[in-house]
């Protein structure tokens, strides 16, 4: 589209940028945020939903009511705004309607599935906001359980002691693994960056004790929401393991954390405060219509506005935050070769996540012996049936570790990490659903008076957009189009890991890229560094 055409009516005059970055996700906004408050650009983010975050979105119910980024929602509003983020309600109790007409919600905080945050106060993240000046606090669990459901024996997981579902022998093997993960270096981590975990493990004779590769699968499945090894790029599952020991957490002494009211929407809200004092801006329900290429070069963007007017909005640099599998919504793909774009439109794939909130009167654990506030495991509850990987289900109860559910009560979160076109088949989500329920019901006595509600929301892609094993992911800097730049958690050959935190570290890389600096160097200890670039040959 040539944009001195007509569409709609004239198109309002060229306003000029010296960034304009499609997409608020953290990756998007952390950029815009360093770019106008260290380096003085005039940076405007452009989103196409009502509200920023990608696909970080969290509600708080208010009366009969959510909110989200100042909206507030009816139930109708609501299921609108999960699209925005490719989630959707599978299954309730009551039905969603009663469930807002009655105000069940009010006072719980939740996200659009089930948002744990790696490393908490510790994490890349947490590092961005603090140098932005504008820290979000996340408290971490505190404890690890262990569902067997083999027997439904519920276990509180002691520290540095044999775990009581395992053999003498499963243990002394689950150990050796972990010290074997867990003494790598990020060399050694980027060396096993195109090969799955299945083949790394087989190599190392770690898939010969059953019950520790089950233990490993399950780790697996809890930091980069994939279920079948043969899926997942070892380097990425292998950093996450090879950092504890630099970092000092684990899930016994807590690593997964969370945010308290308004939830994890504190995070890119944090920094648009940032953004906005440097003089720069988000625009929200403000669609792109084209990012414009002249010549090889990035010209700038055309975007609609609320009322449907067009407007052209010119940088020579502009980055996208945008999944892999959705940039060419924007970007024409006649402007990349046809072999990248099959690749990521056919080969490219995405880790979902289907997971429960249900709201409580009262702590469910206790009368089990388990600390509320424990990162609670569930491996193995479906197997053999049709799913890429066994089903392994995570538990917590966010609310005992952050202000997230009204005075005197708890939520209780189900999680589990299915395929993106598991996500998308109906019968197998169910079937996870109605295990969870019936396991529910029959495990924790008076189910029924302690249940105010029960949400289900699966997510197709919760966990972005992931290259096939053996491929690298897209650069930060266009080989094909000078002046664009993506930012997001599956962008930069040196990326490893994934959502928040994988953001975090993609906004640092972006923005070094662009300005020429070693922001990420600065900010981040080695650990939370990208992997090191391979050496080059002369």
């Amino acid at each position: 589209m040539n944009h001195n055409e007509t569409k709609k009516g004239e198109y309002m005059a060229s306003k000029q940028y010296d960034v304009i970055i499609i997409g608020s996700g953290i990756g998007g906004v952390g950029a815009a945020a360093l770019l106008a408050k260290k380096f003085g650009k005039s940076v405007i983010v452009l989103e196409k939903a009502p509200h920023i975050g990608g696909r970080v979105a969290s509600y708080t119910g208010r009366g009969d009511k959510v909110t989200i980024d100042g909206l507030e929602l009816d139930a109708k509003g609501f299921r609108k705004s999960l699209a925005d983020s490719r989630c959707w309600v599978s299954y309730c109790e009551p039905d969603l309607n009663t469930m807002f007409e009655k105000g069940l919600l009010d006072g719980y905080t939740f996200e659009n599935g089930g948002h744990g945050l790696f490393w908490g106060n510790k994490s890349r993240c947490r590092l961005l906001l603090d140098y932005l000046e504008c820290p979000v606090d996340m408290p971490v669990n505190k404890g690890l359980g262990f569902v067997d459901c083999r027997t439904n024996k519920i276990y509180q997981v002691p520290p540095r002691s044999p775990y009581p579902w395992q053999s003498e022998e499963g243990y002394k093997a689950t150990m050796a693994a972990l010290r074997q993960m867990g003494s790598l270096t990020l060399e050694e981590c980027a060396a096993a960056m195109e090969m799955d975990v299945q083949t790394w493990l087989e190599e190392r004779g770690l898939t010969e004790n059953e019950e520790a590769y089950d233990y490993i699968k399950v780790v697996m499945a809890c930091q980069n929401a994939m279920a079948e090894p043969r899926m997942a790029p070892a380097g990425d599952f292998l950093g996450y393991m090879a950092m504890a020991r630099s970092i000092g957490m684990n899930l016994h002494t807590g690593s997964v954390a969370t945010v308290a009211e308004p939830g994890c929407m504190a995070i890119p809200l944090a920094m648009e405060k940032q953004l906005v004092a440097a003089g720069g801006q988000i625009l929200r329900s403000t669609p792109v219509e084209e990012v414009m290429v002249e010549d090889g070069k990035v010209r700038g963007v055309i975007i609609r506005s609320k009322e449907g007017s067009y407007e052209v909005l010119e940088s020579d640099t502009v980055i996208c935050n945008i999944p892999p599998k959705h940039i060419f919504g924007v970007l024409h793909p006649r402007h990349f070769p046809q072999e990248w774009v099959d690749l990521i439109q056919t080969k490219f794939w995405s880790p979902g996540l289907l997971s429960a909130l249900i709201g409580l009167k009262h702590n469910v654990w206790e009368e089990f012996g388990v600390d509320e506030r424990s990162f609670i495991w569930m491996p193995g509850i479906i197997k053999h049936e049709g799913y890429i990987g066994a089903v392994d289900m995570v538990m917590w109860n966010m609310a005992a570790c952050a202000k997230r559910a009204p005075e005197g009560k708890r939520d209780f979160i189900f999680s589990t990490a299915l395929t993106d076109k598991e996500m998308r088949t109906p019968q197998k989500v169910m079937r996870v659903i109605n295990y969870c329920m019936d396991w529910f019901k029959r495990t924790f006595k008076g189910w029924k008076d302690n249940v105010e509600f029960v949400l289900w929301t699966p997510s197709d892609e919760a966990y972005g957009n992931w290259r096939p094993v053996g491929e690298k992911r897209p650069s930060i800097k266009s080989p094909y189009i000078e002046g664009l730049y993506f930012v997001g958690d599956q962008y930069g050959e040196r990326m490893w890991g994934g959502g928040v935190d994988g953001a975090s570290l993609c906004a640092l890389m972006c923005v070094d890229t662009i300005m020429g600096t070693n922001l990420e160097e600065e900010i981040l200890p080695f650990y939370h560094r990208g992997i090191p670039a391979p050496k080059k040959n002369w």
